[in-house]
């Protein structure tokens, strides 16, 4: 945490009248911080000037009277009377000075306990030589508690090359400086408070830090900047959602149009049975296609909404994948890809929703086929490990850039050239890893160009569900919000 010069932001409405006082008071103090310890020391310093020179008047006057008297020096009396007055002058002022530098260190020490609720002395090191002023959260404790390293061990840890730097600072420094630290509240207390420290040179080349409660809570500018950058990543990926999806919805709807359109309407042309059987195949691909998209919008939609219902049920998970990867296969095939599967011997039953635990594969296996040129090679792996069962798509497709393996899940992101674009909506992976994440698992990918993508996905054995399962119950879990950009995203069938 860098120690930086910093200008103190108004609190805001929620702080009301009290948040405005408190404010208030922290800049009178930090007037008084950094006025009034310049002013006495400026006061102690001219005090040992005139201090000086009217020592050096007297003996002055002293020494004439001494040599006119015994006739050394010639000289009119008036001389000596003169650096008299001039000696007790400068004294009667060098005492006003040094009254006013007491004064002022007095205003100065009264100011720094004003909205401070700890002011310490700390010596180059970091120890405390003295607490000067302990009110708010540290009444009542025994100021030995916190001399020596003792307040150093109550600071957070990442927060000590902070506080070590505001201390040397300080001490080596003539201005202020300020940091955030984050102090534990007792040697048993496990939670930190937040407080805006302002170091202070101090004699002896110490520095005094002078601790106050922060105007506007950190946690609170946290958490409010926290929403703030949600709400434009929530838009921002609204937008950007809209515009996939009417791309998508666009260009299969104008396929139908236009072909449909050709076949109602009288051109003058004969037009043969083959070129009618060619316009209605594209039609019903384009169809098939609308509405496969659809279906992946509405299962995406419901998922992200909390709304997609679990029923957990036993799965043979080795019997599912099976009948997935013959499925896939037919299609496979026909591409030239060899799908394979790998599954280990007595594994055991899983608790899951046996229709998203289908979807799931289906969606993996078909959107690896999909990028998998002619010729490669699609594996399905499952296996235990633990308490989880692990599952592993692998293909030798293309493979991804790392900056498009970190956009993985999100809708309508695919990698790749215009060619692999078209094969796919973008929307497969997305709804896979909502349905991972709603059976409580985990979702990664591992990719390089020319090296192929592995997807694994990893499901506990017993879910959180299983519970409300046995009492009958459906289990409508919750889908965190996507973080727009920030959310990862893979090319998708």
């Amino acid at each position: 945490m860098p120690v930086t010069q910093r200008n103190m932001a108004p609190p805001s409405g929620r702080d009301g009248f009290g948040g405005l006082a408190r404010a208030s008071m922290s800049r009178v103090a930090g007037a008084a911080d950094d006025g009034l310890p310049r002013l006495a020391v400026l006061g102690r310093i001219v005090a040992a000037v005139l201090g000086a020179l009217g020592v050096v008047a007297l003996v002055s006057a002293g020494s004439v009277l001494v040599g006119q008297a015994s006739g050394l020096l010639v000289g009119e009396p008036l001389d000596a009377l003169f650096l008299f007055a001039a000696g007790l002058l400068c004294g009667a002022l060098a005492a006003i000075a040094a009254r006013l530098s007491r004064a002022a260190r007095g205003v100065s020490d009264a100011g720094l306990c004003a909205g401070a609720v700890l002011v310490t002395v700390h010596g180059p090191m970091g120890e405390v030589r003295a607490v000067e002023h302990a009110d708010g959260a540290f009444t009542g404790a025994a100021r030995e508690a916190l001399l020596g390293q003792a307040l150093f061990n109550r600071v957070q840890v990442a927060d000590r090359p902070a506080f070590l730097a505001a201390v040397r600072v300080a001490a080596h420094g003539r201005n202020s400086v300020s940091c955030d630290l984050r102090l534990r509240g007792g040697a048993d207390d496990s939670s930190f408070q937040a407080f805006e420290v302002r170091g202070l040179p101090a004699r002896q080349g110490g520095a005094r830090l002078v601790w106050r409660e922060p105007s506007v809570p950190k946690q609170q500018a946290d958490e409010e900047a926290r929403a703030r950058a949600d709400a434009e990543q929530a838009n921002a990926a609204k937008s950007r959602f809209l515009a996939a999806m009417s791309h998508e919805l666009r260009t299969p709807l104008n396929a139908i149009l236009g072909f449909s359109e050709l076949l109602a309407t009288e051109t003058g042309a004969q037009m043969d049975d083959a070129r009618k059987a060619d316009y209605a195949r594209i039609i019903h691909e384009s169809g098939q296609h609308l509405l496969g998209l659809v279906n992946d919008i509405l299962d995406l939609s419901r998922v992200e909404a909390g709304a997609y219902a679990l029923e957990p049920e036993t799965v043979d998970t080795a019997e599912l994948v099976a009948g997935c990867a013959e499925m896939v296969a037919l299609e496979a095939a026909r591409s030239g890809v060899e799908v394979r599967k790998v599954i280990a011997s007595g594994l055991p039953r899983l608790d899951a929703d046996k229709r998203a635990l289908r979807q799931i594969v289906l969606n993996l296996l078909s959107n690896a086929v999909k990028f998998t040129p002619a010729g490669g090679r699609v594996q399905i792996t499952v296996r235990r490990q633990a308490d989880r069962l692990v599952l592993r798509v692998r293909d030798t497709g293309p493979g991804m850039r790392p900056e498009d393996v970190a956009r993985m899940g999100e809708p309508f992101f695919q990698a790749g050239d215009r060619t692999q674009k078209a094969r796919g909506s973008g929307l497969g992976l997305a709804v896979v890893k909502g349905l991972v994440t709603l059976h409580e698992g985990n979702f990664s990918v591992e990719s390089a160009i020319g090296r192929g993508t592995t997807v694994t996905v990893s499901l506990p054995l017993k879910a959180a569900a299983s519970a409300a399962r046995e009492g009958g119950a459906e289990v409508v879990a919750a889908f965190p919000q996507r973080r727009g950009a920030a959310a990862p995203a893979r090319r998708m069938a």
